[in-house]
């Protein structure tokens, strides 16, 4: 047998050309036979048809077609972009319109343009529409000028300067803004610093505030008298105030004015945190008011500028004067409420730029809606197109694989037919009806009955019947399709089989498979002898695998050890005990055979085997009863047959020792292995000298197995001295 793998050398260019002329694989083994017929898919099974017919390629653009257009289909019946389309429009028109229809969403369009005039009007949504340039260029003109949003904007930064205001209800006039603020906070802080000036000349002697206070308590009602003054010693009726009672007045006078300062302080600190406030929102309201006002005002925004200039130096002085500034801009105010008052009362809130913004939001709208219509029309186009093709593909695809089922079906049931019988009900392979789209299947049917006509052979066969019809099915596909190298090999095929249907397999590779190299493994001795005798000899070789080695593989029945491959082992300095206790062994079975001899029956886990030991017992006591006396062999004092049982020369290389000097030398294998060759070659016929032998029932000394001798056997110098 020989092993390959994808690694060490490379394979002979021969076995390549074998192995690529193999449409159908040729081994067929007995565990996976049934799976075709039982147990894949419809799908898989004319995966697998297909790989015979070698299609496998167009079979993979056939699945792949598939693909794509089931994709194109679910990318075309997608209404998602549709969704995001209807959500935006139903955004822009403030849910006017909720799904997109093109004359309401011109109407929507037009309905912006009518207050702002009622003779415009778009034809068609569209930027090349003459009414889009009208109102384009009204929205240029309405951004050079002041619209209604900039007008606003104006009042709003005028108001935050300075506005006056009519109260509707008491017809009071109300002063607003920055200015204002800012020149109340100035006033008020000039009034706190005139007043905090004059407080504190008043308490000029607010530094002895601590000492005052200490002293209150000393000349309180109802305190003790003190003779002198706790502070400078002066005896108290010596001092300014005379008596305690003066002195407690005295110190009530000075509190009063320190508390007067203090409130003066606190008014003051307070006003110049609400100048410095009011300073900073007028400067960034100026700011903010300085480029709105008009070119056409060129009064006001002049004499903004110079108020401006001259608040941003003001430090701390009186306000600089604003009458022309406020008069200015209160009629400019006036102007431009007015102004929006008509804006409103013509157009309302509508600009020409907002109708534009919208006008432009809803035309993107349209662009992504047309751009999504003409994708869906041309993946329905591309679906269209992959359909046909496919179609196209798919039916050549089904010829082929038709023409070539139709011819596995006669082949099938001729084989079928030899093992189950003629009576078997037939078999066909059939693909899907050409309407279907996937046609990557393959139903296996037989017809069991004129009710049960084209039912899967699961349900109505039995196992050995399933596993026959895949054998036929397995081995029809591999005489038709493998014409390049007609090989078969049947690897352990009747495993589900009684013994009539194995005798009816070996009768169906008899009469059937003449034209195939077949090569069968089996583990059924039966099926082995019915082959045997089913199956001429000439043509057919017969052997056994006796066991199996790691090291070497499957030993055959006539593979022998020779005295090469121990001479082999001693050559590369290894031991050869194992290969001579072997090579005894397979001489003693093949002499143990051929002479007939008598063996006791071993225990029933080990019935066939038999030891050397035993092999060399058995031979022993068979010559002796018939007075055949091996010679002796020099070197060896008792009879050879006996040392051979033993074995000693071989057991100690070949078995463990328990003595770290047990091991056996190659010396003395060399020594025994001649003692045993010289005991070997004794036993040859005595005329033609060939070592094979038979003893037939009626004989009691074998002789030789050569048809032209038959001469009985006799060692040499016994028939020497006869």
């Amino acid at each position: 047998m020989l092993a390959l793998s994808d690694g060490g050398p490379s394979r002979p260019p021969g076995l390549n050309k074998l192995l690529a002329s193999q449409k159908v694989d040729p081994i067929i083994r007995g565990y996976t036979l049934r799976d075709f017929v039982e147990n894949q898919s419809p799908e898989l099974r004319y995966a697998e048809i297909a790989g015979w017919l070698q299609l496998s390629p167009l079979v993979e653009i056939q699945k792949n077609l598939r693909i794509l257009r089931q994709q194109i289909k679910a990318d075309a019946e997608d209404q998602t972009p549709n969704t995001q389309i209807n959500t935006q429009v139903a955004k822009a028109t403030a849910r006017a319109i909720t799904t997109w229809d093109d004359a309401a969403v011109l109407d929507y369009a037009n309905g912006l343009l009518v207050p702002l005039d009622t003779t415009l009007k778009m034809a068609a949504l569209d930027r090349a529409d003459p009414t889009f340039a009208i109102i384009a260029a009204r929205a240029a003109a309405e951004e050079s000028e002041l619209g209604i949003s900039g007008l606003r904007q104006l009042a709003v930064a005028i108001e935050a300067v300075y506005a006056v205001s009519i109260d509707q209800s008491s017809g009071d006039s109300q002063i607003t803004g920055a200015i204002p603020i800012f020149e109340a906070a100035v006033a008020t802080k000039l009034e706190a610093a005139t007043r905090e000036a004059a407080e504190r000349d008043k308490a000029a002697n607010a530094i002895f505030a601590a000492v005052w206070n200490a002293a209150e308590p000393l000349f309180q009602d109802g305190a003790p008298s003190v003779d002198a003054c706790p502070v400078c010693a002066t005896p108290v009726d010596k001092t300014a105030s005379g008596s305690m009672a003066g002195i407690r007045d005295h110190i009530s006078q000075h509190k009063s004015e320190l508390e007067a300062y203090a409130s003066a302080k606190d008014s003051l600190d307070d006003a110049l945190r609400r100048v410095a406030t009011a300073h900073s929102a007028l400067t960034a309201n100026l700011r903010v008011l300085h480029p709105l006002i008009p070119e056409s005002e060129q009064d006001c925004r002049a004499a903004e500028e110079v108020y401006e200039a001259t608040i941003k130096q003001w430090r701390d002085m009186p306000a600089p004067d604003s009458a022309a500034l406020k008069t200015l801009l209160n009629t400019l105010l006036v102007a431009v409420e007015t102004k929006i008052s008509e804006i409103q009362l013509r157009q309302g809130d509508n600009t020409y730029s907002k109708a534009l913004a919208k006008i432009e939001s809803l035309l993107e709208i349209k662009a992504q809606r047309q751009l999504q219509t003409r994708v869906t029309e041309e993946l329905e186009k591309l679906r269209s197109a992959l359909n046909e093709q496919a179609t196209f593909i798919s039916t050549e695809i089904r010829k082929k694989v038709q023409a070539l089922l139709d011819l596995l079906r006669e082949p099938t049931n001729l084989l079928y037919k030899s093992i189950q019988g003629s009576d078997a009900a037939l078999v066909r392979l059939e693909l899907p009806p050409e309407d279907e789209t996937n046609q990557q299947r393959l139903a296996l049917l037989i017809d069991f009955s004129p009710e049960r006509q084209g039912v899967p052979p699961s349900g109505y066969l039995s196992d050995s019947q399933i596993h026959s019809l895949a054998l036929a099915l397995r081995l029809a596909a591999i005489r038709t399709f493998n014409t390049g190298a007609p090989i078969a090999i049947l690897d352990d095929i009747v495993t589900s089989y009684d013994a009539d249907h194995r005798r009816a397999i070996a009768a169906m590779i008899a009469e059937n498979l003449t034209d195939l190299q077949i090569i069968i493994t089996t583990h059924d001795q039966r099926f082995f002898s019915y082959l045997k005798d089913q199956l001429p000899q000439a043509p057919w070789a017969f052997t056994q695998i006796i066991r199996l080695e790691r090291e070497y593989g499957p030993r055959f029945s006539h593979h022998k050890i020779s005295d090469e491959m121990i001479e082999a082992r001693w050559s590369n300095g290894q031991s050869a005990a194992n290969e001579m206790r072997q090579a005894e062994e397979e001489w003693l079975l093949d002499r143990c055979r051929e002479f007939g001899v008598d063996v006791r029956i071993r225990e029933v886990d080990r019935v066939y085997s038999h030891e050397r030991s035993e092999l060399a017992l058995a031979l022993a006591t068979y010559l002796k009863g018939t007075g055949l006396k091996p010679p002796d062999v020099p070197g060896v004092a008792n009879r050879f047959l006996v040392s051979v049982q033993k074995g000693e020369i071989e057991n100690f290389g070949s078995h463990f020792q328990d003595s770290p000097y047990g091991d056996g030398s190659i010396g003395d294998e060399k020594a025994r292995w001649a003692e045993f060759k010289y005991f070997r070659d004794h036993f040859v016929c005595p005329t033609c000298k060939r070592t094979k032998f038979k003893r037939p029932i009626a004989l009691k000394k074998p002789v030789c197995a050569h048809g032209s001798c038959e001469t009985q056997f006799a060692f040499p110098g016994a028939a020497a001295a006869g």
